[in-house]
């Protein structure tokens, strides 16, 4: 448990270097590689890090031996080409999102996984939210029953991002699914197998070949359902994420809000437990209790630090990855596949995974 953790990151723009000062508070954790393209961002992380080994070139941080765990940031559209080689390196990797864009990345990535013995983690953070734990909570309590229909959002106002990360300009909104479908495939076990999608064109952005706002439905061989919107251009001016499940025996809502009109909130009933027949609040946000003291004011509600933590800890005992390759294609192939449908205008499309 004592043993260090060599990090090295590729990409380190704002983000990769936000999530690399965040890594650097673990004890027992080094930054010593750093790679990125451009000459800037690599002098921003000689001053960040100024005892770290700086590359412009991915294979000679590789070929390097200076880490043993990678953490990959750079744009969303190429990610995989890293994990592959980070694994086929022997190296821990911890990929943000999305960390496949094709379902041939998607197969050679789990051929990667499946001959290493290192650890692969989604980085997948809403899965670390204290009200999607509350979620996964109350169903194996019974207290939800088992759920039928679920839906969930994802809606942000991208504004210059479009022009500071021009890649999610030819993005299809609804590949960017992991955040929204991540934390309710942790109640829903079934794989989704069928998507239909459809897109708005661009209504509001200008953007050539764009959809402002996509929707899909998912469905799993039981007839689960699962409703999906990802919109990123909008004048909507509330939070970016909310879900409804609707389960067998129970209702969980998590309202994401609406600037200063209505607060956040989560609630639940159930007809399992004496006294919740009737709306009940929880008072829980984004943050996991234990972590409260350690997480606060950390990225995404404190989920950012949860994901290292547990990210660390998995390295150190040998595993399991709390967000395993496996469970990160569940929750980003249904986009895929869904973007497959809406460029058929809608047509129901089957969802394959490396598994299957």
């Amino acid at each position: 448990m004592d043993s260090e953790i060599r990090l090295g990151v590729v990409g380190y723009g704002g983000r990769g270097r936000g999530m690399c000062k965040l890594a650097a508070s673990f004890d027992g954790m080094r930054l010593v590689a750093a790679c990125d393209t451009e000459a800037a961002k690599l002098d921003l992380a000689k001053e960040d890090f100024p005892e770290a080994k700086l590359f412009e070139d991915f294979e000679e941080m590789m070929a390097s031996g200076l880490l043993d765990t990678l953490l990959v940031e750079t744009p969303g559209w190429n990610h995989a080409g890293f994990c592959v080689r980070g694994l086929e390196n022997g190296l821990h990797v911890m990929s943000d999102v999305p960390f496949v864009y094709t379902t041939e990345e998607a197969e050679a990535l789990w051929v990667a996984e499946q001959k290493s013995d290192s650890v692969f983690m989604c980085g997948a953070n809403p899965n670390m939210w204290g009200f999607i734990q509350s979620a996964v909570d109350l169903h194996d309590q019974g207290l939800l029953g088992e759920p039928y229909y679920l839906e969930t959002e994802y809606i942000h106002e991208l504004g210059s991002l479009f022009e500071t990360t021009p890649w999610r300009a030819s993005f299809p909104s609804i590949k960017y699914c992991t955040h929204s479908l991540g934390p309710l495939l942790r109640l829903v076990k079934e794989d989704l197998i069928e998507v239909s999608c459809f897109g708005t064109g661009s209504q509001k952005s200008g953007l050539e070949n764009y959809s402002d706002a996509m929707t899909a439905l998912f469905r799993t061989a039981s007839d689960v359902v699962i409703k999906l919107t990802c919109c990123f251009s909008n004048h909507f001016k509330g939070g970016n994420h909310s879900c409804r499940i609707f389960g067998s025996e129970g209702y969980f809502e998590r309202f994401s809000g609406r600037g200063s009109l209505a607060p956040p909130f989560t609630m639940f009933n159930s007809n399992k437990l004496a006294g919740a027949e009737a709306p009940m609040k929880l008072e829980i946000d984004t943050m996991l209790p234990e972590y409260a003291a350690k997480a606060a004011g950390t990225g995404h509600g404190g989920a950012d630090y949860v994901l290292f933590d547990r990210f660390f800890k998995a390295i150190r005992t040998g595993g399991p990855s709390p967000v395993s390759l496996r469970d990160g294609l569940r929750m980003t192939l249904p986009g895929v596949f869904a973007a497959e449908s809406a460029a058929n205008g809608g047509e129901k499309t089957t969802i394959t995974y490396p598994w299957s």
